[in-house]
């Protein structure tokens, strides 16, 4: 996987729970962005913590019962908001890219304006900490605190230095991302296992045929995948500036897995060291399928939100 295809196609169902306390009475509704219904689940209350899920996920990826359905779990004192960000879950889904790129990002400001809320933690798995990193970019004034799992936040790279005189190096031609690679499957009819088998990064154990078959079918079953392609096309829109993600000084965690590839893993310790802000956690043993499934991956989650919960007023 390249620096340029970061967003990984989840291969199995997850589940993430913030703790393992009884869930209180849950909502599930819909509110309009701007003419786009986006869906969102809410679960507690108290300081707002935004989930956001990954390219081809929904909201249910943070938590889910025996039927698929989205069932959140929180701690006290905090509410969990997950999204199903636009093109996914029970979202609205266009087919046009002018409707992804940048509003993903304001899909989530408009929700909190929606929900009278004035700041929020950020939670972003994969694609999603892209979407972080936008808001964390454009709005800082309504973040709490952040956490890019799974992922890096899309940082515009540096401008190479030009000696005077000097011809421009023309850029090398980057591989086809992995969103051109799923819409060039789609777009033949063939097998999506195919797809999947042909973009398992070389030191992970190869899916068989009949295996990969299945996983295809799991994962994109019933889904509308014009929507996910445009959307998938416009992560680059959601590059941001060190400058301007220098702006937001909200406490920062990079948390993923020990076994995550290598491009991530490389994005995260590029990102962090060009923002100078923020912490590293290691999930050990996960890569990027299996982290949000461990619960080390909750606990160091868990551990940072209580962190930096803010003090009661007046204290």
């Amino acid at each position: 996987m390249t620096r340029s295809t970061p967003h990984r196609t989840l291969w199995l169902p997850l589940l993430l729970t913030l703790a393992g306390t009884t869930a209180t009475a849950q909502q599930d509704e819909l509110f309009d962005s701007n003419g786009t219904k986006i869906r969102y689940v809410t679960e507690g209350a108290g300081e707002a913590i935004v989930l956001l899920h990954g390219w081809m996920g929904d909201s249910s990826f943070w938590g889910r019962d025996l039927r698929g359905e989205t069932r959140l779990k929180t701690m006290p004192g905090f509410q969990a908001i997950a999204i199903d960000c636009r093109g996914h879950g029970q979202s609205d889904k266009p087919h046009d890219t002018t409707q992804y790129g940048p509003e993903l990002a304001a899909d989530v400001v408009r929700l909190l304006d929606h929900l009278k809320i004035e700041k929020a933690h950020l939670v972003g798995y994969s694609s999603g900490a892209f979407v972080v990193g936008k808001v964390a970019a454009m709005h800082p004034q309504r973040v709490l605190s952040i956490v890019y799992a799974g992922q890096a936040p899309l940082l515009v790279p540096p401008q190479p230095a030009i000696e005077a005189g000097a011809e421009p190096v023309p850029a090398a031609k980057a591989p086809p991302s992995e969103v051109e690679q799923f819409a060039a499957a789609v777009a033949s009819g063939r097998d999506l296992g195919e797809y999947l088998i042909a973009i398992t990064p070389p030191d992970r154990p190869k899916l068989t045929p009949a295996q990969a078959k299945a996983l295809a079918k799991l994962l994109y079953g019933g889904k509308d995948l014009q929507a996910a392609i445009a959307c998938g096309r416009t992560f680059p829109q959601l590059a941001v500036t060190v400058e301007d993600l220098q702006r937001c000084t909200a406490p920062t965690l990079f948390l993923h897995g020990s076994e995550e590839s290598a491009s991530v893993q490389a994005a995260v310790t590029a990102a962090h060291a060009r923002l100078a802000h923020g912490s590293i956690e290691l999930v050990p043993g996960g890569d990027h399928i299996t982290t949000p499934a461990n619960p080390v991956f909750g606990q160091k989650l868990k551990e940072f939100l209580r962190a930096n919960r803010q003090p009661p007023v007046g204290k």
